[in-house]
């Protein structure tokens, strides 16, 4: 995102850049790069970060972004995987994106959320994973025994000096924003499109509700989303009920890929 920025905006200094240009810089980014506007919003928020950065510091007064309106995104339904995307999931990554993914999927954590964890926020013994939400709710969520040995593995093959699982980085929007694109480019590559890091998040509340029953209560525990309006938009309290929807939807995704797997080796029988 800042090469694009510096790309576009190298040439001026930061005390230079007003409302106009940024509008410009906008504009380019549709029409040259085609892309769309939820990308230009995030790129203006990189730069309000930038401006943020250099305000604190001395170097600016003022940040020409805060006079500039968002673009309207058109709000879609939310996308959530099939059987046989989960199934490509499962076969396809390794490494540190998969266990991202699998975090991702077997506890419907944001990518920040994801991004941010350090093996203090993980509890082997208790099987419990503590994050801290968007809404800055801080949850627990249970781990499965799958995901469990999924982390251990990836702990004894992977060790971290700072602690940090995934990113050792401050997790800025900038940062943010390149594992998004790069899961997006990923998924593609593996044979699944128009799909994001959050849509993860979206499997993961829609099998748990649609699918096993489980009640919005719970799954509100374990999302942190702030109201139940919000959570039920994922839909077509005690610690045990949690574990027992973990270990739920893990039995339920496991026997996805078992069974897009008999039916591909089924297939291949009849050839």
């Amino acid at each position: 995102m800042v090469t694009t920025l510096t790309r576009y905006l190298g040439e001026y200094p930061l005390d230079r850049i007003t409302p106009f240009i940024i509008e410009k810089y906008r504009v380019e980014r549709k029409e040259t790069d085609k892309v769309k506007n939820s990308s230009i919003n995030i790129d203006v928020s990189i730069l309000s970060h930038i401006y943020s950065v250099a305000i604190k510091a001395g170097i600016v007064d003022k940040n020409p972004c805060k006079d500039v309106k968002r673009l309207k995104v058109t709000q879609t339904k939310d996308r959530v995987l099939s059987q046989s995307e989960i199934s490509l999931l499962l076969d396809k990554l390794h490494g540190k994106d998969r266990l991202m993914v699998l975090v991702g999927l077997f506890t419907g954590l944001r990518l920040g959320g994801v991004l941010s964890l350090s093996w203090q926020d993980i509890d082997f013994g208790k099987r419990l994973i503590t994050s801290t939400h968007k809404t800055g709710k801080l949850v627990s969520i249970p781990l499965s025994e799958y995901l469990i040995d999924e982390l251990q593995r990836y702990k004894e093959n992977n060790p971290c000096p700072n602690d940090k699982i995934f990113e050792s980085r401050e997790i800025t929007p900038e940062i943010s924003s390149r594992y998004s694109e790069h899961f997006s480019d990923l998924f593609k590559k593996i044979g699944i499109y128009n799909c994001t890091f959050h849509t993860l998040r979206h499997t993961f509340s829609s099998i748990l509700q649609g699918e096993l029953g489980i009640g919005v209560v719970v799954v509100q525990g374990m999302t942190g989303h702030s109201s139940l309006g919000m959570l039920q938009k994922y839909s077509r309290t005690g610690l045990d009920n949690k574990q027992r929807a973990i270990q739920s939807l893990t039995d339920h995704i496991l026997s996805i890929k078992s069974g897009v797997t008999n039916i591909e080796l089924s297939q291949i029988g009849t050839a």
